[in-house]
């Protein structure tokens, strides 16, 4: 990622953002749940970079999220990354 924020990485941050306060965690909390560094959360709820699949899934397990936000967390980072993918395509239209 080229650390620029887009409308999607910006709507997948504050939504990771907003579930990590919502579960009453600090940044340092979930680090120690998930095994991730605080940087990488901090870049994360920024929007400057984009989860994994697999960070995905180990969030939504260590928040115990129902299966529709989970769902909204996938369909935001698939876009993010779909996005990504076409703007580092020569000749890539937007």
């Amino acid at each position: 990622m080229d650390g620029t924020v887009t409308g999607e990485g910006a709507a997948l941050g504050a939504l990771l953002r907003s579930i990590r306060l919502d579960r009453g965690m600090t940044q340092e909390q979930l680090g120690a749940a998930t095994g991730l560094s605080v940087r990488s959360i901090r870049d994360l709820e920024r929007g400057v970079s984009c989860p994994r699949v697999s960070t995905l899934r180990l969030l939504t397990q260590t928040w115990n999220l129902p299966e529709a936000q989970g769902a909204e967390l996938h369909r935001l980072a698939r876009s993010r990354r779909d996005r990504s993918r076409r703007r580092l395509r020569p000749g890539a239209a937007e």
